[in-house]
């Protein structure tokens, strides 16, 4: 009978998203509906709403939202990644390597036009020696790199808040995914081809190249130093970052009053809300614990369901509507949670990219004249051996009992 609940719940989230619906509106809907499932008395939801409104999660994962998208704002305004990309590329004579970074340089930038600038380099310095399905599929796949580990993103926030794993934990576990999910797509489409030498030439010395990456990224890398290093709070280590980076910039008043009020994203904050609403009236109705005896008598691997439901409800919908939905049931019920968690994050973010409606794709498909289902073709070769790459990775960590 749990089973079935669940089911109706995460089928109305599918169904509400394809409706073109808020992600955040699809979650609240969702919350509601499985309260009404799990029997829960409205005086006991509109508590546990309150609650988790008011909680300390709540309001520090705002401030992080909040606070990420003011220093993208700003740091856009600065063309930070744009100098940076053209440091990295600079100290390397390997046009393939220069054009894995020009993607990955704007991945570190949370924001779906960054493909597009992205695109714009690489069209700026390869037009004619590839074809554009591939600079397509390298923009938008490797843009995406970042995207799985790093925690200015989202994505990553909300897997560590809903799953109780700390962010310096995560980056270090998906540290070889990522690894390979550079490496296999390198040596299946840019390897193989034959890249001349690029026409831009590079007069500064090597010091002033690196001098100039690391003045352009100096803050997104200083996030992660804190959180990495000195285990600091997510929210501290971004705030920081920020009083820094306003010190150093200087901008104008005028400036930081538009910055600061256009870096107020509804939408963004709205789903932040709903996504822990939803996980907190999933536990407060028991749904882990009832899984748990449910998956007591299935002959299938746990880690193999929760997979799957991931990976294809991430194609369906959306890798966002995932977290709420499967990773706070996922950790409570495995017997090593955090290698669950990793291995779900992984297949989650595989499937993003072969999601019809995922944004950045659709922009780049349209930068290049290219249909999606061409990047799609490049995507899937890609997408089946990180499969098998990621379940390994998965056995490995199960060894060291993570």
């Amino acid at each position: 009978m749990i089973l079935l609940k669940l089911c109706i719940v995460f089928i109305f989230i599918v169904i509400l998203i394809r409706f073109k619906t808020p992600l955040w509106g699809a979650v609240l809907a969702a919350s509601l509906l499985a309260a009404f499932v799990f029997q829960m008395a409205p005086s006991v939801f509109c508590q546990r709403a309150v609650s988790t409104i008011l909680g300390r999660s709540c309001i520090e994962l705002l401030l992080i939202t909040y606070g990420l998208i003011l220093l993208q704002e700003l740091m856009d305004e600065r063309c930070m990644l744009t100098k940076a990309e053209e440091g990295i590329t600079g100290l390397s004579s390997n046009p393939k390597l220069g054009s894995v970074v020009s993607p990955v340089v704007s991945g570190l930038l949370p924001s779906p036009a960054a493909v597009l600038m992205a695109g714009s380099m690489l069209q700026k310095r390869y037009k004619g020696m590839m074809p554009d399905e591939a600079m397509a599929f390298i923009t938008t796949y490797f843009r995406h790199i970042p995207e799985a580990l790093l925690p200015v993103y989202t994505n990553v926030i909300l897997m560590c808040a809903v799953t109780g794993t700390p962010e310096w934990l995560f980056l270090l576990l998906m540290l070889p995914y990522t690894f390979f999910n550079i490496l296999v797509p390198y040596f299946m489409y840019l390897s193989p081809v034959s890249i001349g030498s690029t026409s831009q030439k590079q007069k500064e010395q090597i010091g002033g190249l690196f001098r100039k990456i690391f003045y352009n990224l100096w803050p997104i890398l200083l996030i992660i130093l804190l959180i990495l290093v000195f285990r600091l709070n997510t929210t501290l280590a971004v705030y920081i970052t920020l009083l820094l980076f306003l010190i150093q910039q200087k901008f104008s008043k005028k400036e930081l009053v538009h910055f600061f009020k256009i870096s107020f994203n509804k939408n963004m904050m709205l789903m932040v809300i709903t996504i822990l609403l939803f996980t907190d009236i999933l536990g407060t109705a028991g749904a882990p614990n009832a899984l748990l005896e449910a998956y007591g008598n299935i002959p299938i691997p746990l880690f193999l369901i929760y997979g799957f439901i991931v990976f294809v409800g991430s194609i369906v919908s959306n890798f966002t509507a995932m977290v709420p939905a499967i990773f706070p049931l996922a950790a409570s019920v495995a017997h090593a949670p955090i290698s669950l968690v990793i291995y779900l994050a992984s297949l989650g973010h595989l499937a993003s990219q072969l999601c019809p409606t995922h944004i950045c794709i659709s922009l780049c498909a349209e930068q290049f004249h290219i249909s999606i289902n061409d990047i799609f073709r490049k995507t899937i070769p890609v997408t089946g051996i990180m499969l098998f790459i990621s379940t390994g990775l998965y056995f490995i960590m199960q060894l060291f009992k993570l």
